[in-house]
């Protein structure tokens, strides 16, 4: 990222990059092409603190939550002023981390099966609801539960664009590998080791301290699924699909399935898209960190996080940007390469 003591009008932002945590900040961050020195503007209503900068020519607003202080009511906070603030934004992205959804039975295909690592993109494309609020609805008798919280759509141009990246990746006419190659200003993005991704059955629960490795755990446990070849598995990995936000860190395997199946099948579980919706529509994008399990550790947030910025980086280098026109000059693509 190239050093920049450039300084926009707060009305020349149109991308806000929203990242929850501070691993999601950090990865967000490497994704700039140059930081921007802060615009000027009404503070007084705005406590927020920004990160600004460009992405492949897109005039950018990163915002984050403090530590400690995530979930949906304080992203709701966060996110509550930042089109009052910047009132040119028109594309919104929520960037971070989740617990995947394994399928119930592994397929065949070692690219099928959700592994950690791996994007997921709120993004359904069946006409039902790409991000639901499992835990927003009635519950009635005999245990049946109806959900009635669901997410806006994204902005039409993200949507049209995540069709664009899915075909340049079948072509591979994407530049995910020359985006990963950005992660390596810093240390924490290493992939953690296929070694390292273990899916237990639903139903077996963790043996030890919380975030600790699974010595202790039964091996005849694991479920079994078809691994992908030493070369490729640091292939980039992303499906679109349904997500499931709520107020919880959910660690029970048989309640995230429960809820999955409530909500009509998720692949993603995480905690701060109803909150950034409720200032505006935003595309989700999540790295699978966890299996949303009692199995849950932080040995896959960097790695998670960095390819859920790659991925957010590549959606965006298939916009046009809007051309920014200052006395200093005009932001412009930069070249690849």
């Amino acid at each position: 990222m190239a050093a920049s003591n450039k300084r926009l009008l707060y009305t020349d932002y149109h991308v806000a990059w929203i990242c929850p945590l501070e691993v999601e900040l950090l990865s967000a961050r490497l994704m700039l092409d140059e930081e921007h020195d802060p615009p000027a503007y009404d503070t007084h209503y705005d406590d927020n603190i920004y990160i600004y900068g460009t992405v492949l020519g897109h005039a950018t607003v990163v915002a984050t939550c403090p530590r400690g202080l995530t979930g949906n009511v304080n992203a709701g906070r966060l996110t509550g002023v930042v089109r009052k603030t910047f009132p040119n934004i028109n594309m919104t992205l929520l960037v971070g981390i989740g617990g995947g959804v394994p399928h119930a039975s592994p397929k065949k295909d070692p690219f099928e099966n959700l592994h950690l690592g791996d994007v997921v993109v709120g993004w359904s494309g069946d006409g039902k609801p790409a991000v639901v609020h499992y835990d927003f609805g009635r519950q009635k008798v005999d245990g049946q539960y109806e959900v009635l919280g669901t997410i806006d759509r994204p902005e039409w141009r993200l949507t049209n664009a995540l069709s664009i990246v899915a075909s340049d990746h079948l072509m591979s006419k994407t530049k995910f590998q020359d985006h990963l190659q950005r992660l390596t200003e810093c240390g924490k993005f290493q992939y953690p080791g296929a070694e390292q991704d273990r899916l237990f059955e639903a139903d077996y629960h963790h043996h030890g301290e919380y975030n600790s490795e699974c010595a202790g755990c039964d091996p005849a446990k694991l479920i079994e699924r078809p691994k992908r070849t030493e070369g490729k598995t640091k292939k980039f990995v992303f499906r679109q699909g349904r997500i499931a936000t709520g107020n919880s860190v959910i660690q029970d395997g048989e309640y995230r399935d429960q809820v999955s199946k409530r909500c009509g099948g998720v692949l993603c579980f995480e905690m701060e898209a109803a909150g950034v919706d409720a200032s505006g529509n935003c595309l989700v994008i999540r790295g699978v960190s966890d299996y949303a399990d009692s199995h849950k550790s932080d040995a896959w947030k960097y790695y998670a996080a960095g390819n859920a910025a790659v991925f957010a980086r590549e959606l965006l280098r298939k916009i046009p940007p809007t051309e920014i026109k200052q006395t200093h000059g005009t932001i412009g693509r930069p070249t690849e390469g």
